[in-house]
């Protein structure tokens, strides 16, 4: 149960608190009701004691001057209301003094306590000295308590119980004084008395309310310097950014801690130098780009125009760093204005820039410079005009690699040999990674003190190439690596950078076709070649869109009845200004860029369009590169020409050269067709590498053994000719395959082979390659008739 004195004492301050309410504090929180409280009470404590104490004085001084006999009374108030007043205003001016307030509820106490005892006194006085003067006097005291109470309304008025308090105990004794006149007139003037103070209380209530709308805005403008003033303090604790301000001259005015904690020096040693000796002071003209940063920052502050973003290198407590200031004049005439503007330490950030700018420069897998960088460092030196050597060097069958160890395995050996060629690189010369397996090497002649001749710099590129005869070790195995090398030089053989890199390629496309590990010199015939081969492509494509590939057929004889047992159809190009043109010379550009696909397209409809008029016991082939082999949906290709031309794929027979080299990829194409009932030829057999077990694997029918076996059994008829035609037929009898002698020529040489076992022969005795139109004519004309064979055509 509650103690009943501090019950009472909890009733004493409600009811006091009451009293000192102004009532605007509805929408007020618990926080801003005491904030409001203390401001008012503030308000109070510097305007109460001054007033009361001015007024007691008058007031007593009043009293003690009037013609009136009240005995003790005059002097007993007097001193009863100096003394109240002045103990009152030693209470107030303390709390003035202190600046806050120890005790709302103490003070709102002792200022309800003095507005009664202050207006109980002046009450007083009016009941007792009011009946006992004569109208004149009763005028003077009247005025006199009349002043009395707006002196007390000002100071009390933003508490409204306390104004009400006030007005009501003082207007209460002088109605009582005026109540003791004689007649009518008591009620004029305890009306105008009335009318007096309700117009009192209202206009001090409106002036209350002025007071404190101005105390809450006060409060809430206190708020949001206090809140600006957080964030501010939040800024210099936790951010990179600090503000810096200087004077006309240039010199620092405003040091902020930032600022200072940037530096490295205290504010006070800050303080009163220019912006250039603190930015020399910490380094910031050690560099070419320093220096220019200050002499623009220099012109700038001279100029009087604002600058963004001036990146500056210092030295602060050893540590480099990188900042960035922005800044602009302040407001004043061209004479005396000052500078204000921010500063930023974007070390990381400019860290972070530079990292991605040497990504774009250089290979992420092997560390040496990309494309880009090379061909930017090598476009420099040609800006000196210094004589350059490109060379372009490509790793020899990387492919096989991948292929057969895995890409990271590849990406391995990239690496080692970027190794390599940074070991043996001197100091003026460049290499990049221009992408895949493909490295450019470059050098100046600051390279050699004098260049006599081109072996000195073939010598060179031989010491590169040397890197790579020692084995790279790799996945617990040594691997040799070889390498093709092709260069040219600027302005020999080039006169531009992209003319140069072409002339690389193209020696290096030689290195190539030469054997591979090879070095080869850029020569003009080089770009004539090329220049050959890019009209022969743009002359292929003219081709295929006006028909000018056309089909002849050479007959196969069997060796055992004489009859024809087929037919080869030859492609040729039927060339508008240079006439025909063989196989030979436009194939491997074909293939090269796989227009071979529907080039061999087109000879496979025509060659099996052409069967459809021959004898149904004629088989016809064609031959197909590997391009083709490996060209999307060509055995769907196959069927489907087939169908539409109604010929039976019995009838029709795929050649492959041996000179290919045929995996698995191809094998299964070659499986496929075999299925559909298309027999396969093995061309060209004894020039390639092909061995025994290859042939085992494929699906074969035939095989057609080369003229360089047939050619010589004229001139050179020894035992070992036919030794080597005889083991070559025996080989093929062996696997069950048919075999045909391509270049029969001579009756010696039908001779030979027949007698060594060969099944088919082909060539110029025969008959040569005719076309299409003419082969029922040569059919007829034949002995014998035709055969129960079949027939080849081909797009040699």
């Amino acid at each position: 149960m509650d103690d009943p004195a501090a019950l009472r004492r909890r009733r004493v301050e409600t009811s006091v608190r009451k009293l000192g309410r102004s009532g605007t504090e509805q929408h007020l929180s618990d926080y801003d009701r005491r904030r409001l409280l203390d401001r008012r009470l503030q308000f109070t404590a510097r305007v109460l004691p001054w007033s009361f104490l001015t007024a007691a004085v008058a007031l007593s001084a009043i009293v003690v001057l009037l013609p009136v006999d009240a005995g003790w009374f005059t002097f007993a108030w007097s001193s009863v209301m100096l003394l109240s007043s002045a103990g009152f205003s030693a209470f107030w001016l303390r709390r003035e003094r202190l600046g806050f307030s120890e005790s709302q509820t103490t003070e709102l106490v002792v200022l309800t306590v003095e507005i009664v005892v202050g207006g109980a006194l002046l009450a007083c006085l009016a009941l007792v000295l009011f009946p006992m003067l004569d109208p004149g006097d009763e005028l003077v005291l009247s005025s006199t308590l009349i002043g009395g109470i707006a002196v007390g309304v000002f100071p009390t008025m933003m508490f409204r119980g306390i104004t009400v308090a006030w007005i009501s105990v003082v207007g209460a004794g002088l109605a009582g004084a005026f109540w003791t006149e004689p007649g009518t007139s008591r009620y004029v003037l305890i009306g105008v008395l009335v009318i007096f103070l309700v117009s009192l209380y209202s206009g001090t209530l409106l002036l209350a309310n002025l007071f404190e709308r101005r105390l809450r805005a006060e409060l809430i403008a206190e708020d949001e310097r206090d809140l600006v003033e957080l964030l501010l303090n939040d800024l210099e604790d936790g951010a990179q950014d600090w503000l810096w301000e200087t004077d006309s001259h240039g010199i620092a005015s405003t040091v902020s801690y930032r600022f200072a904690e940037q530096v490295g020096l205290p504010a006070a040693q800050i303080r009163g130098r220019t912006m250039h000796e603190i930015l020399i002071g910490i380094g910031a003209s050690r560099t070419d780009a320093g220096r220019k940063s200050l002499a623009l920052l220099a012109a700038n502050f001279q100029a009087g125009t604002a600058f963004r973003d001036l990146t500056l290198q210092v030295v602060v407590r050893g540590d480099t760093r990188w900042w960035s200031m922005s800044g602009h004049p302040g407001s004043g005439d061209r004479s005396d204005y000052g500078w204000r503007g921010v500063g930023s330490d974007i070390t990381h950030s400019y860290h972070q820039r530079q990292n991605i700018l040497r990504l774009a420069e250089v290979d992420s897998l092997t560390g040496l410079r990309n494309r880009y960088s090379f061909n930017a460092q090598l476009s420099s030196r040609l800006r000196d005009g210094r004589r350059v050597w490109l060379a372009i060097l490509d790793l020899d069958n990387f492919k096989s690699i991948n292929d057969r160890l895995g890409h990271h395995v590849g990406d391995d050996v990239l690496r080692d040999v970027a190794s390599r060629l940074h070991s043996v690189l001197r100091s003026n010369e460049i290499c990049g990674r221009l992408g895949g397996d493909e490295f450019a090497i470059a050098f100046d002649d600051v390279a050699f003190d004098d260049i006599g001749n081109a072996d000195e710099v073939e010598e060179r590129f031989q010491t590169i190439l040397g890197a790579f005869e020692r084995p790279f070790k790799l996945v617990g195995n040594q691997i040799r690596i070889r390498a093709s090398l092709g260069y040219g030089s600027m302005p020999d053989d080039a006169d531009s950078l992209e003319d140069l890199v072409i002339v690389a390629d193209l020696a290096l496309y030689h290195a190539k076709e030469s054997g591979r590990n090879q070095i080869r010199a850029f020569n003009v015939a080089l770009r004539d070649r090329a220049t050959g081969r890019a009209r022969a492509l743009l002359d292929l494509r003219r081709a295929l869109i006006d028909e000018e590939f056309e089909l002849v057929y050479q007959p196969q004889v069997s060796t055992a009845t004489g009859a024809v047992v087929g037919f080869e159809a030859l492609l040729r190009w039927n060339h508008p200004t240079s006439g025909l043109v063989s196989p030979g010379d436009f194939i491997s550009v074909a293939e090269e860029t796989g227009l071979i696909v529907p080039i061999g397209a087109g000879v496979l409809r025509a060659a099996c369009t052409a069967a459809t008029t021959w004898p149904e016991d004629i088989r016809v082939a064609v031959n197909v590169s590997q391009v083709q082999l490996r060209s999307s949906r060509y055995v769907e290709s196959v069927r489907r020409t087939l169908n539409e031309v109604n010929l039976d794929p019995s009838r029709l027979e795929i050649e492959v050269t041996e000179s290919l080299v045929i995996d698995d990829a191809d094998r299964d194409v070659l499986v496929q067709l075999s299925a559909l009932g298309i027999a396969i030829a093995m061309d060209d057999f004894g020039t390639g590498f092909s061995s025994v077990a290859s042939l085992a694997r494929l699906p074969l029918d035939r095989l057609k053994i080369d003229r360089a076996f047939v050619a010589p059994l004229d001139a050179d008829p020894s035992s070992s000719r036919f030794a080597v035609l005889r083991a070559v037929i025996a080989i093929a009898k062996s696997l069950g395959l048919d075999t045909v002698a391509e270049g029969v020529e001579t009756e010696r040489q039908r001779a030979i082979v027949t007698e060594c076992g060969c099944d088919v022969i082909q060539g110029y005795l025969e008959g040569v390659p005719i076309r299409a139109a003419e082969i029922p004519d040569y059919l007829n004309g034949r002995l014998g008739g035709p055969s129960r064979r079949g027939v080849a055509a081909t797009t040699e």
